[in-house]
């Protein structure tokens, strides 16, 4: 059985019950909600034992959520259970969360740690609710439960991923739905999704968007810029394109766009910043049908701060995906002041609204031609820029915490 240590506040041991003062907390948000008594502040244990070693857009979320949560501590006494690895991360970004480390070896270890130690782990922190904050919670669990659920393709596109995922996820995600209290959906479009193929109720739903951190992702140039990507050997003029390579990225519509355009645009490359997934061989196998293999990069993954350099530095990013349940890069890059071009259908058109330029999905000869438009119409390229920084001030890691804090009180208040 994985083991876990004594729990920590910011590298110190602490009891497991924290402090008690009888104070009340502010009210909910969203269907309703009200006054917690008791606590100085609710009590929550946070699952981030699902954090992976290079964070993507899951992990920037809970990354991005255990450090607002705990610049709160008026509003929450955040509890942490992470893998004994991850302790220094996470402490960095959270001083004030008390951290509960936890001996996982695997990722089968870490499923059955999940569904039998931490039930009892929240039972010995006397936590008010348990959050998992990765589709899935403990099935048999004796208080409040909130799920996140992020990427409904495992439901609506199953042949975009593994078998085996697919068949994981959409089982312990309608597990997952259907123990919690309450339901996290991180764009409207997942909200729909999660309704429709994981049989959340829909009053049980709230929609918490992704944010970014405005001190860090935020418009240049900067002088560290240059020299970061100088050490990623990257060039202006360039396209960017941020992710996870995997298939349902479309990948190989933007290498044929890119690979059409840049005929005309000799000087143009195009820049692949994210590390291999599943399916990643689709992609090498366009890069070397394209003709033009020698004005495009894949640098694999990169530091997150070499990523906003990146940003800034581009002409655009260019996001194609199939369907997302987010599409954090949109928003990264908006943030940023980098021009977007993405895909409708799915949540990069929520998140971006008017502030980018939209393209169908699977289709190549949009795609180049939205990539003419931005590219030769310098107006239209300032003009999404202004709009995308309009856009991504509304998107925060605060606003995400406010919104999880009152689904957390609409949890405890329904049990």
């Amino acid at each position: 059985m994985p083991a876990g240590g004594s729990p920590t506040r910011g590298g110190a041991d602490v009891g497991a019950h924290g402090r008690r003062d009888g104070r009340l907390l502010p009210g909910g948000h969203g269907r309703g909600g009200g006054q917690i008594a008791g606590d100085v502040s609710l009590r929550v244990l946070l699952d981030a034992t699902s954090l992976p070693p290079k964070p993507a857009g899951v992990g920037q979320y809970l990354l991005g959520l255990v450090h607002e949560l705990a610049a709160r501590p008026d509003d929450i006494e955040l509890h942490v259970a992470a893998k004994k690895r991850d302790l220094p991360t996470l402490q960095g970004r959270a001083s004030t969360a008390v951290f509960h480390p936890v001996a996982l070896r695997s990722r089968p270890a870490r499923l059955l740690w999940e569904q039998t130690s931490l039930p009892r782990l929240a039972r010995r922190a006397g936590v008010r609710v348990i959050h998992g904050p990765h589709y899935t919670l403990p099935l048999r669990l004796a208080l409040p439960g909130v799920v996140t659920f992020h990427d409904p393709t495992f439901f609506t596109d199953p042949d975009l991923h593994e078998r085996a995922k697919v068949r994981y996820f959409t089982r312990m995600a309608r597990l997952g739905v259907a123990r919690a209290t309450r339901v996290i959906a991180v764009s409207e479009y997942g909200r729909r999704a999660a309704i429709e193929h994981a049989g959340a109720r829909a009053d049980r739903v709230d929609v918490v968007h992704l944010g970014v951190d405005p001190a860090r992702y935020r418009p240049g140039p900067e002088v560290a810029d240059e020299g970061l990507r100088g050490r990623l050997r990257v060039d202006r003029p360039y396209l960017l394109w941020v992710g996870t390579i995997e298939p349902r990225k479309d990948l190989p519509s933007l290498v044929a766009a890119f690979a059409s355009l840049v005929r005309e645009r000799a000087a143009q490359s195009l820049v692949l910043a994210g590390q291999r997934g599943w399916g990643a061989s689709d992609l090498e196998r366009a890069i070397e049908a394209s003709g033009v293999a020698g004005r495009i990069h894949p640098l694999g993954y990169v530091s997150e701060e070499e990523k906003i350099a990146l940003y800034r530095g581009a002409d655009a990013l260019v996001y194609p995906s199939i369907a997302e349940g987010f599409g954090l890069p949109v928003l990264e890059a908006m943030a940023c002041g980098c021009p977007v071009i993405t895909t409708t259908g799915s949540a990069p058109e929520e998140i971006g609204g008017e502030a980018v330029e939209l393209v169908p999905p699977r289709d190549p000869d949009r795609l180049r031609a939205a990539l003419e438009l931005v590219l030769g119409n310098p107006e239209r390229r300032g003009r999404l820029r202004h709009a995308g920084l309009e856009r991504a001030r509304g998107f925060t890691w605060g606003r995400t915490a406010e919104g999880t804090l009152g689904t957390y009180r609409l949890a405890v208040g329904s049990a």
